[in-house]
């Protein structure tokens, strides 16, 4: 066998092998890819599933709901596209199918209000969670920049309600335990937050309210100890103001990447 024919077959294997290895690089590129795109959008279907039943019924607005639920339905979608075999992605989106179009037909309901102080925590990080998406899709063009402010308006008036909310419960607590000045307490913590929100705008009913309860309080409070310390100096509980001041501010949103 001639040498320029040993090269020449030396030459072909090292091309094949070189393809070889070009064809095996861009397979594990796209397997790793889609390998991937399914953890992101498993890691969505759980936080949006979780979101669902995480906020109490008739919590949210309308448009909260519909956007929890387009964003599920897309993730199921996607899922069955990449993983056909299974059955479960595809029961997914008939079952939220069904539940988005009754809800779209529902009118809008009166806002529950919380019933335990210790759901706040967990709705605020829901809430949070939900302000990044949407955030994050204003950002990308998904939504227009005028809706998605509009959305965050309405997801910071929720927290806004929630803290209020908390405190109120608190202050209704301490007024069956018989502690007045507790309850003046926190129905003053759950004043200042509205009247911080914009001078209060939009809560003026519930800051009457809360107003009167106070003089209430404190007219209970003067008849049964008109020598005793004012609710104001007491000091019976401490301040938990670690609130969300400005959604604005939040930078950690953007480092997510599991809405992609």
């Amino acid at each position: 066998m001639s040498s320029l024919l040993i090269a020449s077959i030396i030459f072909a294997l090292l091309v094949l092998l070189v393809g070889y290895a070009f064809v095996y690089q861009a397979l594990e590129k796209r397997r790793q890819r889609r390998q991937r795109l399914l953890t992101a959008l498993k890691h969505r279907q759980r936080n949006f599933k979780f979101m669902l039943s995480g906020f109490p019924d008739g919590f949210l607005t309308k448009d909260l709901t519909l956007i929890i639920y387009r964003a599920l339905l897309d993730a199921c979608e996607q899922l069955s596209r990449l993983e056909p075999n299974e059955s479960a992605h595809m029961q997914d989106f008939t079952q939220y199918s069904a539940e988005l179009e009754e809800i779209k037909h529902r009118p809008q309901a009166e806002r529950t209000r919380l019933d335990k102080p210790e759901q706040a925590g967990e709705i605020r990080k829901l809430l949070q969670e939900l302000y990044r998406f949407i955030a994050l899709q204003a950002e990308r063009g998904n939504l227009g920049q005028a809706q998605g402010q509009t959305y965050r308006e309405q997801i910071k008036r929720l927290a806004l309600q929630v803290s209020v909310d908390a405190n109120a419960i608190q202050a209704r607590q301490a007024q069956s335990a018989g502690k007045p000045r507790l309850a003046i307490h926190f129905y003053n913590l759950a004043r200042k937050q509205i009247t911080q929100e914009k001078g209060g705008q939009g809560y003026q009913k519930q800051l009457a309210q809360i107003n009167g309860i106070i003089k209430k309080l404190e007219a209970q409070l003067a008849q049964e100890e008109p020598n005793g310390p004012t609710a104001a100096s007491e000091g019976a509980a401490p301040e938990e103001e670690k609130e969300w001041k400005d959604f604005e501010q939040e930078t950690d949103w953007k480092k997510k990447q599991l809405y992609d």
